[in-house]
């Protein structure tokens, strides 16, 4: 953005942190906005309803990488056709420095009810935000409800402010959720649910928790958010049930591994829309949900009480052909209703068409490829094996490419060499041979699964030796993926793999090779816990949920207190102190200087996005500022051409794929890449300090950075961001 005074089709004004519905309906209208031609902005109002410090939340980032939509920030005006806000929270109190808005239509999408059984006091007040939106841009609202229940809400209100006649219902690409569904995903029913962890998004009587989610082998329950309150709730968990963390695996991926899609909540909770539930209909889940949802997916959804659950679930495993029709018929639903054709469409009835932007500006930022989003032709290869045949990954490699995917490779660092080129390469530190077999193992299990994560491949081919840790890699991919994963391996034993990826590559692969399919083995059940003391006081409170949120909250304050008086006394006994939660393998880090115990001095992790740098000469400069100083041990996160010399200089290093390589290959996103890259380093690594070299580091005050930061005993970063 440059210049004061900036214009948009559409300027959108919510809160970005908020981790659930409210951003997710919020990316899926910026997308279907961006695909009509409209450009979008977005104005951030933080809610008081988020009290923490947060940062964005990632599929608001996303977008913004992407170049779908632009930040507003330093303007002093901005005109828009329509001003769209959403969630009335926002408007409580508005923040200084926000810029002068003129706006044509002013829409507020009201996705949360004033009250509701949960609350002390009311989320909002309606004459109240009336009045703040008027002060930002000169006039009122048009509220609307996103469904029947907060339009119900508001008719009291219907003489202070103005309601749209019809609901503003979320959207969904429904091409992107939908999937092919030939049969149950189990030889046992698959429930399962997905939802923020909040105590509110649970039933609180347990006998509901277990009938709607049934304590019995003969089911399995699938859990993506969290199982924290139904733990506290019942007092265990269940064996057959299966937990997934909050945003730990996409969600559609997660709605793909279940058939039905089971959605009850606490009795106090009014659901304003119930948008999982869209995206459970999306993917073809046959949802079972309360009967108040009726108005909004009529036929497409079962309804009733949780008792009811078993029920239902039982009469069409036993059926099929009942069940596939079911499925389609919430696929259709949502194409009909709640497509972006739908979005685009009233849309147009509201400012009419796009207008013309300047040359390139219709799209805010850079240009997305039209195939960028899509992954079914992407195949990540992992090479495992601890073997030097150094034959097999260039013929994988070669096969894959001649298929017409596009491939990223991850494999030791000593077989990078071998590699064709067009691929994007990411390499194993050289160190891991070095760690016992547990140590290698957890490594490679968690970093398979994150570059399934980052990079979303429809394909993940694993070069396997058989050893341990690739035995664990494969079946975490398998499992976090839920995606097609194929072994490339030398047992006779392990059957083999078809289809037209796994041919191609057979028909490549030196003779003994072999191609077999991975299956996916249940992930670890979550263990049963007996409560701690400070549970069960909470669980003697009154049965008053804001109080006893603020107990959970106050146990979570207690903890991190404690924690932080262990960082301040850990020089004091000579201990180090870390969140063991966050890294499953910390890699040594290696010091080439003058110091009686150099494993004390901090890590400097270096991180290098300036492709045109040498890294001979760059390399030499860092370790003569660490001898010189004596004051930090360097580890390097960059591309793998930095590889050889690093090692060969044994140094502690970590790879990248390069921004040209990646815009090459998926066209955007390598924003978000590099920011899970530096993450998954600092965990590998462990460093108090991080610095990003793009030029020459005498140049850019890389060293003075790292001179500096090295007398930092806690655990702390520093960043000096790229130009």
């Amino acid at each position: 953005m440059t210049g004061t005074h900036v214009a948009y089709d559409i300027l959108m004004v919510t809160d970005c942190r908020f981790p659930g519905g409210n951003t997710s309906s919020v990316v899926e209208e910026i997308h279907a906005q961006h695909r009509a031609g409209y450009r979008t902005g977005i104005l951030h109002v933080p809610s008081p309803i988020l009290g923490a410090a947060r940062p964005f939340a990632r599929k608001i980032r996303d977008v913004l990488d992407a170049g779908l939509a632009e930040l507003v920030v330093g303007a002093e005006q901005v005109d828009t056709k329509l001003l769209l806000a959403r969630h009335p929270s926002v408007f409580t109190e508005l923040p200084e420095g926000l810029p002068v808005v003129r706006a044509d239509e002013v829409l507020l999408a009201v996705n949360q009810v004033p009250t509701d059984e949960r609350g002390v006091e009311p989320y909002y007040d309606v004459p109240h935000v009336q009045r703040q939106i008027e002060r930002l841009v000169g006039t009122g609202a048009t509220w609307a409800p996103i469904g029947p229940r907060t339009r119900e809400a508001l008719l009291e209100y219907q003489d202070s402010v103005p309601l749209l006649p019809w609901d503003w219902e979320n959207v969904i690409d429904v091409a992107q959720w939908r999937i092919a569904r030939e049969g149950f995903v189990a030889d046992r029913p698959v429930l399962g649910r997905h939802s923020r962890g909040h105590w509110s998004k649970w039933p609180e009587d347990p006998a509901d928790i277990l009938a709607a989610y049934p304590d019995d082998p003969g089911y399995e329950v699938r859990i993506l958010g969290g199982t924290d309150i139904p733990a506290e709730r019942l007092g265990y968990l269940p064996a057959n049930w299966v937990d997934y963390p909050f945003n730990s695996i996409p969600a559609r991926e997660f709605l793909g591994s279940i058939d039905f899609f089971v959605y009850f909540h606490h009795t106090g909770l009014v659901e304003a829309f119930g948008r999982v539930v869209l995206e459970a209909l999306a993917a073809g889940a046959v949802a079972i949900v309360p009967g108040y949802l009726e108005p909004l997916f009529g036929d497409a959804c079962l309804y009733g009480t949780p008792r009811d659950v078993r029920g239902y679930v039982d009469r069409l495993y036993d059926d099929w052909d009942a069940f596939a029709a079911r499925s389609a018929a919430g696929v259709e639903l949502a194409e009909r209703r709640f497509s972006y054709d739908t979005h685009v469409r009233r849309l147009a009835e509201l400012i009419g068409p796009p207008a013309e932007h300047p040359t390139g500006a219709a799209a805010v930022g850079p240009q997305v490829p039209a195939a960028a989003s899509q992954t079914s032709d992407r195949v990540l290869v992992a090479d495992l094996r601890r073997e030097t045949d150094h034959a097999v990954a260039p013929a994988t490699l070669k096969a894959i490419q001649e298929t017409g995917a596009t491939c990223t490779v991850a494999v030791p660092a000593w077989h990078a060499r071998y590699l064709p080129s067009g691929v994007a390469v990411e390499t194993f530190p050289r160190v891991l041979d070095s760690l016992a077999e547990d140590e290698r193992r957890r490594y490679l299990a968690t970093r398979l699964g994150d570059m399934v994560a980052t990079h979303g491949p429809a394909h993940v081919v694993v070069l396997d030796d058989g050893s341990a840790g690739a035995a664990a890699a494969r079946l975490a991919a398998a499992e976090r993926s839920r995606l097609d994963v194929l072994r490339v391996h030398r047992d006779p034993t392990a059957g083999t793999a078809s289809g037209q990826l796994a041919e191609a590559i057979a028909a490549s692969l030196p003779e003994g090779w072999g191609v077999a399919p991975v299956t996916a083995t249940a992930p670890p059940r979550a263990a049963s816990t007996k409560p701690s003391r400070l549970q069960r006081l909470i669980d003697r409170l009154p049965e008053s949920w804001h109080l006893h949120t603020r107990a959970r909250r106050k146990a979570w304050t207690l903890r991190r207190e404690h924690l932080n008086r262990e960082i301040d006394n850990a020089a004091d006994i000579d201990a180090v102190v870390f969140e063991a939660t966050d890294a499953e393998v910390s890699l040594p880090v290696p010091a080439r200087v003058t110091h009686p115990m150099p494993q004390r001095l901090p890590v400097a992790l270096v991180v290098v996005t300036g492709e045109s740098l040498e890294p001979a000469a760059t390399i030499r400069e860092l370790l003569q500022r660490q001898q010189i100083t004596s004051g930090f041990r360097l580890a390097l996160l960059a591309p793998p051409r930095w590889e050889p010399e690093a090692s060969a200089q044994r140094l502690a290093i970590e790879t990248l794929v390069p921004e040209s390589t990646w815009q090459s290959l998926h066209g955007h996103g390598w924003s978000g890449y590099l920011r899970r890259r530096v993450h998954e380093a600092c965990l590998s690594f462990g460093p108090h300090t991080v610095v990003f070299a793009d030029r020459p580091v005498g140049e850019s005050g890389v060293l003075e950075v790292l001179e500096a930061a090295r007398t930092r005993r806690r655990m702390e970063t520093l960043y000096r961001r790229p130009r």
